[in-house]
């Protein structure tokens, strides 16, 4: 997937009524997610989308390259070392997560 806007809807069938991101792939089919959560690597945030399709079964890490208007501007991850220190950060903070949950 390259640069992408995301378009806004919303996706009355959930609960919260979660805002729906369509991203569309290289082939053009479209895939819908839900964001969920941004975290920060070295002073960089990068959005955690969570697929609600079916037909995915990971979430997907962009980078956050701005604002357009109330959009996010998202942008692919090119670099190995880069998407390694985010993907790296994401699981530290999920077993942070994991650590709280188990305390509560």
């Amino acid at each position: 997937m390259a640069d992408h806007d995301h378009n806004h809807e919303h996706e009355h069938e959930h609960e919260l009524e979660d805002e729906v991101i369509v991203l569309e792939d290289e082939d053009g089919q479209e895939h819908r997610f839900i964001l969920g959560d941004v975290i920060t690597v070295d002073e960089q945030d990068y959005a955690i989308l969570l697929p609600i399709d079916d037909d995915l079964e990971e979430g997907v890490i962009f980078r956050i390259a701005g604002e357009d208007g109330e959009d996010m501007v998202l942008e692919d991850i090119e670099s190995d070392e880069e998407w390694q220190k985010v993907v790296d950060a994401y699981n530290e903070y999920m077993d942070d997560l994991d650590d709280e949950d188990e305390e509560d």
